[in-house]
């Protein structure tokens, strides 16, 4: 609870340019400081006192949640708290919230007399703070450099304190909170997915999980030996999709292109089963993709996969372009998911933007982590959920950060939107900048169950589910919580059958940040 002194020092960078005007004809010396301050230590205290001690009061700025560059994870604090926390301090006397990017427009607004910076900055080059420096000595100010004898860093305290300090459920609410999420609109969002009609296209999938007993070496080499009791079948990439979107409530159909075999039949059956149509366009040698999972004891040994991953023959590519567009004019939206299997060639790839556009409806888009699908061949998706591995393959880079990445993802793809899923660490979604000169728009949502059991199948019920919120007119953000829902109950169980409605519902109900609502 913040008390009524701190309330008094909280001001908008309006109020406080007139307030800075009343301090320059009282011939106050006015002070300021700008930045992050997450978890105020020590530090930033003997940093702030000394600062005061310069002048007659002391402002300092706080940049905005949306505008801190530290990191996906970043910042620990939320921005009424680091500003309630400030306010707090006897040596400071103003407090702002800045929503810019760098401290350039707020210096120009309060236009303080002496700026302070820390004293990393006498080495570090930086030319943001160069251009800060030039604002201040424009109009007369000066700046000055110091800390105090103990240097501290948030960063390292936030990282050696992370498992005692519960952040991660904080994040959760706070990303509720700010895109106002709760039980009444997710049940609102979940109800009108039973309106849409929703087109699926990809290769055939189908996932074996083999359960055997004993894992010993086999007698006549270094080898495992098991022995096969039992076999569960699942289906798997854009066949799951397809029957993930039936089972929210929406009307499905699957179109692929592969050899009509047992294996084809196994899937068609199990999709019809839960209401979904299926279109498939034969292609002699394109067998559906069968991938086994031998297991003991729930515990997967070794993985054997089978199938003849080909491109589709020109004239049948030719069919699948008029089938895709036929059929597209019928449903509110397409979700194309690339394993890399050869079905995604130039040809239809090109297509699928110009025939979304000519049809007026949206499509969404997803690759595989092979090292064969690229994320960049799909242009101008509604959007596009690759994992950053996925993202650092498709534009080549295993070292920029993922806001840069995702800067140059955009500009590469002209996609309206970009949801990175990064597992255990949760998603980052990036939202488009708004105007010339913008960054993105950031929200980081962690994972909401880290107790994984098998993440097979993760993936594309995300897509499902971020994808049905915004065809059913939902945010991004929106689309973000009820995607890593279905991901956090498929993955927390052997196997991917996907998420029930009364799973999705249950879920909801024992969420801490829905509480309440």
């Amino acid at each position: 609870m913040r008390s009524a002194e701190a309330d008094k020092k909280i001001y908008s960078i309006e109020s406080l340019r007139t307030e800075r005007e009343r301090l320059r004809k009282a011939g106050k010396t006015v002070v300021q400081c700008h930045g992050c301050f997450d978890i105020v230590h020590p530090g930033h205290i003997r940093y702030l006192r000394m600062a005061r001690s310069l002048g007659d009061v002391l402002v300092v700025t706080v940049s905005a949640d949306d505008v801190v560059m530290k990191g996906y994870e970043r910042p620990y604090i939320p921005e009424d708290l680091r500003l309630d926390n400030l306010a707090e301090l006897g040596c400071v006397d103003y407090v702002a919230l800045s929503k810019d990017e760098w401290a350039g427009p707020v210096l120009e607004a309060i236009q303080p007399d002496i700026y302070v910076k820390g004293r990393e900055y006498e080495s570090k080059v930086d030319p943001r703070f160069a251009k800060e420096k030039k604002i201040v000595e424009s109009y007369g100010g000066r700046v000055v450099l110091g800390s105090g004898d103990v240097i501290f860093s948030s960063t390292e305290i936030g990282r050696r304190k992370r498992n005692t300090l519960d952040m991660e459920q904080q994040k959760i609410q706070r990303f509720c909170q700010v895109n106002e999420i709760n039980p009444a609109r997710l049940k609102n969002a979940i109800s009108a997915f039973s309106d849409l009609k929703v087109l699926v296209l990809g290769d055939a999938i189908l996932d074996q999980y083999t359960h055997c007993e004993g894992a010993r070496v086999a007698s006549e080499s270094p080898i495992v030996s098991v022995k096969p009791v039992s076999e569960e079948w699942f289906i798997g990439g854009a066949g799951l999709i397809a029957r993930q979107a039936a089972v929210l409530g929406a009307k499905a159909t699957f179109i692929t292109c592969c050899e009509e075999d047992e294996s084809f039949e196994r899937i068609r059956s199990g999709l019809e089963r839960f209401g979904v149509e299926v279109h498939n366009l034969p292609a002699p040698g394109r067998r559906a993709y069968t991938k086994t999972r031998f297991l003991v004891g729930g515990k997967k040994v070794f993985k054997v996969d089978r199938g003849n991953p080909a491109p589709i023959p020109i004239e049948t590519g030719d069919e699948l372009i008029t089938m895709l567009r036929e059929q597209l004019e019928a449903h509110d939206g397409l979700i194309v998911t690339d394993f890399g299997y050869g079905l995604f060639g130039p040809t239809l790839a090109n297509a699928i933007p110009k025939i979304a556009a000519k049809c007026g409806k949206p499509y969404f888009a997803d690759v595989s982590t092979n090292g064969q699908a690229n994320i960049l061949k799909f242009r101008e998706p509604q959007l596009a959920t690759p994992t950053e591995d996925e993202l650092r393959f498709a534009l080549g880079d295993a070292e920029s950060g993922l806001s840069n990445l995702a800067s140059r993802y955009y500009t590469a793809s002209d996609a309206r939107g970009l949801i990175v899923t990064m597992g255990r660490r949760g998603s980052l979604c990036f939202r488009p900048p708004q105007g010339e000169g913008a960054r993105l728009r950031t929200d980081y949502l962690p994972a909401l169950e880290i107790n994984e059991v098998d993440a097979v199948g993760a993936g594309d019920v995300f897509l499902t589910g971020a994808s049905l919120a915004e065809l059913c007119g939902e945010s991004l953000p929106v689309g973000m919580y009820v995607g890593s829902s279905l991901a956090s109950i498929s993955a927390g169980a052997l196997g991917n059958e996907g998420a029930s409605l009364p799973d999705l519902y249950e879920f909801f109900e024992q969420r801490v940040e829905l509480a309440g609502e």
